[in-house]
């Protein structure tokens, strides 16, 4: 059978996907011109896969084929100067193989107007589309941040044949904000901003909600968010669960100085009943530090946030509870009957920060997996291994969500040539998060662990074998060379 994974990849000035923005939302907040990079991991432990990738234009055109072959738990790293494809191209990537095979896509953005001129941004591709998409963070705010929210047909490529699709905005008091009718050719994404003045699918200025995206072929979608300083981006989602897990969440200003924070924002998913949530705070050790509930109105979503109010009932007490130095995790479970719910996690990182000022999503988690697939890792510097300058590295967050411990459960970290050059059998007991750092070593220190032994150039991929095991994970990646942070979800299975 063939396995197919489909991704919605925006390639290369980014910004004529936009329309013309308002001047003055142009003028605040322009993230530049972009590249994506995407890296397509081979789940198989013993066979290669021959992987096919169509790059597909916005009129359901393949304008680029590539194949590649990808050994057994490894992955390979597609650039878009290897598309051959002109600079402006915007479009979407279909990559298919014999073998199971997932991926993930990096975009970075240089020349805006942030300090820097330089944002990055990342999110998980899709193995099979859905009837049914949701996105509970997105804003339309001239001068402080904006969405793009891209929309994908997940069917083979056609110039002739279209689908229809429709999207709905919320607002955070389950508003209906606006509804939009539209077609995409079969194979093709089209990408909205909420912030273009010039299209008929903007809500007002000012707005901040959720969407849902409904079709009756499947789709998949994605929604990046830019900021003054930094942006983030997160995969649409297709379903949540009763209880959802988010791994890695932080407040953090040990000495009064502001490094970390992070914004929560659950979903609820039932179209016509209003929901109550449960949201409970841990510390890295699994020590309950606070617990609040809350009611979302039908398909709207709230927000918490560890350094401001947003939604949060009573946020002094939350950020009391937390502390000036918090590093832990997050359980939302919905308590009425009928609800589903899903959140992402915005991580912020402060100017101030060693990293410098930057921002990722994830989504959550609405259960666990035996085995988890990374397929992008970084541990590069310049130069020496122990002394070069810091380009790009990872911290790793693996969480035991299950009910019972986690024991020896083995970690794999691989090169794209797929060379095994470090492994380590590790545990978790219930509701505990390991970190593994590929600079600091971070968990990997106790483990008796060196990431120097990753070499100083390493790109690679991640496999954790858990038998019995409920484990997620998180996977940033920090990047002192562009000065922005990236996030995405491992795949589990």
């Amino acid at each position: 059978m063939e396995r197919v994974i489909r991704l919605s990849v925006l390639m290369v000035l980014l910004i004529s996907a936009m329309g013309v923005m308002t001047a003055s939302a142009q003028e605040a907040i322009d993230p530049g011109t972009a590249n994506t990079n995407f890296t397509v991991m081979n789940l198989d432990a013993s066979e290669t896969a021959e992987v096919i990738a169509e790059y597909v234009n916005q009129s359901g055109v393949v304008d680029a084929t590539r194949s590649v072959t990808i050994t057994a738990q490894s992955s390979y790293g597609f650039t878009a100067p290897d598309s051959g494809l002109d600079d402006g191209w915007i479009g979407s990537v279909v990559a298919s193989s014999g073998n199971e095979i997932v991926a993930f896509a990096q975009t970075r953005w240089q020349n805006g107007s942030s300090d820097d001129g330089k944002v990055a941004a990342a999110y998980n591709g899709f193995t099979e589309g859905a009837q049914k998409l949701y996105f509970p963070s997105l804003a339309a705010r001239s001068g402080k941040q904006y969405s793009l929210l891209s929309v994908q047909s997940a069917e083979g490529a056609s110039s002739s044949e279209t689908i229809d699709i429709t999207i709905t905005y919320y607002d955070r008091n389950g508003g209906l904000s606006k509804t939009v009718n539209d077609t995409l050719y079969k194979g093709a994404q089209k990408t909205y901003n909420l912030l273009d003045e010039s299209l008929p699918n903007v809500v007002a200025d000012g707005w901040i909600g959720s969407v849902v995206v409904e079709s009756d072929d499947p789709i998949a979608g994605v929604a990046v968010t830019h900021w003054t300083q930094y942006s983030a981006a997160y995969s649409g989602v297709t379903g949540g669960g009763t209880k959802i897990y988010l791994p890695s969440a932080t407040r953090r200003l040990p000495a009064g100085t502001w490094l970390q924070y992070t914004g929560l924002v659950v979903q609820n998913l039932n179209a016509t009943i209003t929901g109550t949530v449960q949201v409970t705070w841990y510390d890295r050790t699994g020590n309950q530090l606070h617990v609040f509930t809350d009611t979302i109105p039908a398909n709207s979503s709230h927000g918490y946030n560890t350094k401001q109010p947003a939604n949060t009932p009573d946020p002094d007490a939350l950020h009391t509870a937390l502390g000036d130095d918090w590093n832990g995790s997050v359980v939302v479970e919905s308590l009425t009957a009928g609800v589903d719910i899903m959140a992402v996690a915005n991580l912020q990182w402060t100017a101030d920060h060693p990293a410098k000022a930057g921002a990722a999503s994830y989504t959550s988690a609405p259960g666990g997996f035996a085995e988890l697939f990374i397929p992008a890792t970084f541990r590069t510097r310049t130069g020496d291994v122990e002394t070069g300058s810091w380009r790009q590295y990872t911290g790793l967050i693996v969480q035991n969500i299950g009910t019972t411990a986690c024991s020896d459960f083995t970690v794999e970290w691989r090169n794209r040539d797929g060379d095994l050059l470090m492994d380590y059998t590790d545990s978790l007991d219930p509701n505990i998060s390991h970190g593994y750092n590929t600079k600091t070593g971070g968990d990997l220190n106790g483990l008796g662990e060196d990431p120097a032994d990753l070499l100083a150039d390493f790109r690679g991929s991640v496999y954790i074998n858990a038998p019995g095991c409920e484990l997620t994970a998180i996977h940033n990646t920090i990047w002192p060379a562009w000065t922005d942070n990236t996030t995405y979800s491992a795949f589990g299975k």
